[in-house]
């Protein structure tokens, strides 16, 4: 899980090992449907799934990088939920 600004600055991400920065530089692009990511780790596609949000007059990109699309779904709707109570 990570959290963009609408500039692709990473603003927040969950632990790994992963450098995130390039993946937020992409997600607001990705968000606007510009562009579908297609993202590959050890020759294995991930998807990526992204949802937008407004918070005291800012974009943000939330935006959650493979497991199954249920759990991606899941994950993401808790990650806006915590967005919106510490950010706001």
């Amino acid at each position: 899980m990570l959290i963009a600004d609408d500039c692709g600055m990473l603003v927040s991400n969950s632990h790994t090992e992963l450098d995130l920065e390039m993946l937020a530089a992409v997600t607001p692009i990705v968000a606007r449907g510009r562009a579908k990511a297609s993202i590959k780790r050890n020759g294995e596609q991930r998807e990526l799934g992204v949802k937008t949000i407004r918070v005291l007059d800012e974009t943000l990109h939330i935006a959650a990088l493979g497991g199954d699309s249920s759990g991606r779904a899941l994950g993401l709707m808790h990650a806006v939920a915590a967005a919106r109570r510490i950010l706001s």
